[in-house]
């Protein structure tokens, strides 16, 4: 398998239009101009590994996704549903021990 910068650079694309973004509004939120952000959702230019962490970031997604085109697995999901989950009674917890203090 190699990496395909022209997918890539349309599932950027996809992402940034998903969140109702402009090339600018995108651009400026990763500290980079909007001429290189075209040129990496054209597939002309490949992102540094920096980038590609903080394109990863901003939209919640992972490299896998953004470089590959795969979707997270039924037990990644499974995972963060668990984790959501303990996370909420975590909240309660603190709540009600914040109210009874």
């Amino acid at each position: 398998m190699y990496f395909d910068s022209y997918a890539t650079g349309k599932r950027i694309q996809h992402l940034r239009k998903v969140k109702g973004m402009t090339q600018e509004e995108l651009a400026i939120k990763l500290n980079i101009s909007d001429r290189h952000l075209r040129s990496l959702e054209r597939g002309e230019y490949t992102p540094s590994v920096d980038l590609f962490v903080e394109i990863v970031e901003f939209f919640n997604t992972t490299l896998d996704h953004l470089i590959m085109g795969k979707s997270t697995s039924e037990q990644e999901e499974l995972m963060k549903k668990k984790v959501s989950a303990k996370l909420q009674r975590m909240a309660r917890s603190l709540e009600a021990l914040a109210y009874e203090l």
